[in-house]
């Protein structure tokens, strides 16, 4: 009977001992070389990858060479990432080529097996029959329709190998555009795999679709994530930065105020002082004019100033269906203190009720500071105004004098 050769040069039951022999070296380098953060791509890939080059070389009705060359480059193609997870295809090529010089393959063989494994990372149509079976071999592996918790592992990999994490939202987005991208071309797959690919592709994106109004519905309810959780230190540090923030700035407002009121106060008593003296405007009565441009101007800024540092208080109106915020003294100042007490119980139990009252709260807050702060800006504005024009009037008084 006649044996069946194949491209390594030697006949079948050679061939079965050449595969084993690499099955073994190839478990031995994942073995000694152990990355933990290679979840994904390890030895269990490559093992089914070359499952279902086996499989799909069966139904193709695949030659014994073909089928020889992709089963290993199956074994080979990922044990690149070992060395260089950012470029593995040269790295898994070259390891292939070290094992089969070692097992006196042939250069033929050799060739077939690199342009193989190279051909595994390039998206461009395969242009042998032995690339084709493992390429749909890998896409069937990694993104098959039931392969959502292997995508889970590739995501693990990719944030320790990248230090990068992905939100769902982002994940999503990147696997979805991955399995959009896929294609196959073998015979089998797209008679098998492709149309549930398809599938699935479509039930995801009737679930999106699902979500946007669930989204809408949910709109105001913003903090009911957070009631579901503990409460952790970071929330606890961004309210406390925040009134900490608030009640500074406030402080610096008021101070700044009070600069200007006491500078004012100062500058319109001489400025009264200078209008009354007779000598003065007698002698040269355009010396009235500047005096009462700065009286004037003068009066204006500390207008403001005392408005920016007056005190107010800002009613909060409550919220329908909801208790008074007991985190605002206006909102509570007119409550009894029972329903104060019941107001206070109300949001300390529901944590969405207590962050929105605390958020604001910080609203009005920083509502408050902005009017503190135009009027103090209007304030010192007319104050170096009218003192640059006062200066200029006296200036011009005493020369036409």
């Amino acid at each position: 009977m006649e044996r069946k050769t194949t491209a390594s040069g030697r006949d079948s039951a050679p061939t079965e001992a050449l595969l084993g022999a690499v099955q073994a070296h190839v478990l031995r380098l994942w073995n000694e070389r152990h990355d933990a953060r290679l979840v994904f791509h390890n030895y269990a890939q490559a093992a089914e990858v070359a499952e279902r080059v086996a499989l799909l070389a069966r139904e193709e009705q695949a030659p014994a060479d073909v089928t020889e060359v992709a089963l290993l480059a199956a074994w080979f193609f990922n044990i690149g990432y070992l060395e260089k997870p950012e470029a593995p295809a040269d790295a898994s090529a070259i390891r292939a080529e070290f094992f089969l010089v070692n097992e006196r393959c042939t250069p033929e063989l050799i060739r077939r097996v690199r342009l193989c494994i190279n051909s595994a990372y390039d998206n461009h149509l395969p242009s042998t029959l032995e690339a084709t079976l493992l390429h749909d071999a890998i896409a069937l592996t990694d993104w098959g329709p039931n392969n959502a918790e292997r995508l889970t592992l590739l995501r693990l990999e990719l944030e320790g190998l990248h230090q990068k994490t992905f939100s769902d939202a982002e994940w999503r987005q990147w696997t979805d555009a991955e399995r959009r991208r896929i294609r196959f071309y073998t015979a089998y797959a797209k008679r098998h795999i492709e149309p549930a690919l398809a599938l699935l592709q479509a039930r995801n994106g009737q679930e999106k679709e699902a979500e946007l109004p669930r989204k809408r519905e949910h709109k105001t309810e913003r903090f009911e994530r957070l009631a579901r959780r503990p409460l952790r230190s970071s929330i606890q540090t961004y309210f406390r930065a925040n009134y900490a923030n608030h009640i500074r700035l406030s402080a610096i407002a008021d101070n700044k105020a009070h600069i200007m009121i006491s500078v004012n106060s100062i500058l319109l008593s001489v400025a009264i002082s200078l209008l009354t003296y007779q000598t003065l405007t007698q002698r040269n009565p355009l010396y009235v004019l500047p005096i009462i441009m700065f009286l004037v101007t003068s009066l204006t800024s500390l207008t403001f100033a005392v408005l920016s540092s007056r005190p107010r208080v800002t009613s909060l109106p409550p919220l329908p269906n909801q208790p008074p915020s007991p985190v605002f003294f206006g909102s509570f100042v007119h409550l009894t203190l029972e329903q104060y007490e019941e107001a206070t119980d109300a949001m300390l139990r529901d944590g969405r009720l207590l962050f929105g009252n605390m958020t604001r709260d910080l609203y009005h807050l920083g509502q408050v500071l902005d009017k503190k702060y135009r009027l103090l800006t209007y304030s010192y504005t007319v104050f170096l105004m009218g003192f640059v024009a006062t200066v200029g009037a006296f200036l011009g008084a005493y020369f036409l004098e």
